[in-house]
């Protein structure tokens, strides 16, 4: 990607996430409840390493539903989004946790940087890595759980197939068949191709969609709008690169129920 369409896809995306549609966190809040090893094993894995006194900040807090778990263990949350909406009702749901906006100058480090389903929707996820790492104490742990698109089932949702994100049905009956041929060509032919090369490619490579699905006018889904397409190798050579000791990853944890590997991952790092 050229440094001009880096910018306009963040600048896209800043707006966008400004004023998410008014379903956008439904999903998240809905994880609130489910809390619960066979259900989110991850979440819960590193919730279990908060103790009484740690500093937790998370990059892309969203509604913050990690917040109660982290204050019932005794930890202090920090939330750091895009909305202005957003972090004040967080503000009013969670008294004793902060909200900052991004941008803000937060000169503090945290015993514990976490990233959930976030680094899928930053344009350059290695510059989003180096953030947590500074904002992360000597020793402390950073925690990223994300989908897993190069390795997981199927292709990512934000990827859409033809001229037009519609669906193929749509393109027929309106009688566009370039647009469906060209669907049936991407869908059958190129995306399979991509996954084969991504699987293959050198860790590090953060593959990047810069035409997601939910900006070309597609109707919101869940990660319609995600621009990284993250694979858990990726991010356990970035940590590693930086000196980082991998403490867990989401195929080296025990007992995790095959439909949660199937489309998600986890990395979980010590900083040296």
């Amino acid at each position: 990607m050229s440094a001009t369409e880096v910018s306009a896809l963040e600048n896209s995306l800043t707006v966008y996430y400004a004023k998410p549609p008014d379903s956008y966190y439904e999903i998240a809040d809905q994880a609130a409840t489910q809390y619960q090893p066979e259900l989110m094993p991850f979440h819960c894995d590193l919730v279990s390493r908060v103790r009484p006194g740690l500093q937790l900040l998370e990059l892309g807090c969203g509604s913050a539903h990690l917040c109660p778990q982290v204050e019932a263990n005794g930890g202090h949350y920090t939330g750091i989004d895009h909305s202005v909406e957003l972090l004040q009702r967080n503000r009013e749901r969670f008294p004793h946790a902060r909200f900052f906006q991004i941008g803000t100058d937060v000169a503090e480090t945290f015993d514990i940087v976490a990233s959930l389903y976030t680094i899928e929707h930053v344009v350059d996820p290695a510059s989003y890595l180096a953030t947590m790492w500074n904002f992360c104490k000597p020793g402390g742990l950073l925690a990223v759980i994300c989908p897993e698109f190069v390795n997981g089932e199927g292709f990512p949702p934000c990827i859409y197939y033809g001229k037009s994100p519609r669906r193929l049905r749509a393109k027929l009956a309106s009688f566009s068949f370039l647009d469906a041929a060209r669907h049936l060509l991407d869908l059958y032919w190129l995306a399979p191709r991509w996954k084969s090369r991504a699987r293959v490619a050198p860790q590090g490579a953060f593959w990047i969609n810069t035409r997601p699905a939910e900006l070309e006018g597609a109707v919101h889904g869940v990660d319609t709008d995600a621009v990284h397409l993250p694979h858990v190798g990726d991010i356990a050579w970035w940590f590693r690169q930086r000196g980082a000791t991998i403490l867990a990853t989401s195929g080296s944890l025990p007992d995790i129920p095959p439909a949660v590997l199937r489309h998600n991952c986890y990395v979980l790092a010590q900083k040296s």
